[in-house]
């Protein structure tokens, strides 16, 4: 079995500097939130709830390895939603992967 695309997101600081985080896979037990955020996923009324669900959800996907504050002060937002893209794409039981690395 090939090993899928990492999902890839960078986190800038203040002078575009960046850390890169990888992630071949979503974790099985995230599954299910993915697919729950994804069914009521309307971008047009979302609030800052479902914002720090996102996040919270990005940033167990990725291990932990950095904090919500930390994706809020440095993931740039389209890096954000091709991995979210990712993420939900997973969650349906699609073979598609549009992050892009490096």
């Amino acid at each position: 079995m090939p090993v899928p695309t990492p999902m890839v997101i960078r986190l800038y600081d203040n002078e575009d500097n960046f850390k890169e985080y990888t992630r071949s896979f979503v974790p099985w037990k995230l599954m299910k939130l993915a697919v729950t955020i994804a069914k009521n996923l309307n971008v047009e009324d979302m609030g800052e709830k479902d914002v720090d669900a996102l996040a919270a959800m990005v940033v167990e996907v990725f291990g932990n390895q950095f904090s919500i504050e930390d994706l809020n002060e440095g993931a740039d937002m389209s890096e954000m939603i091709a991995v979210l893209n990712t993420i939900v794409s997973k969650a349906k039981g699609s073979n598609s992967n549009p992050t892009k690395p490096g």
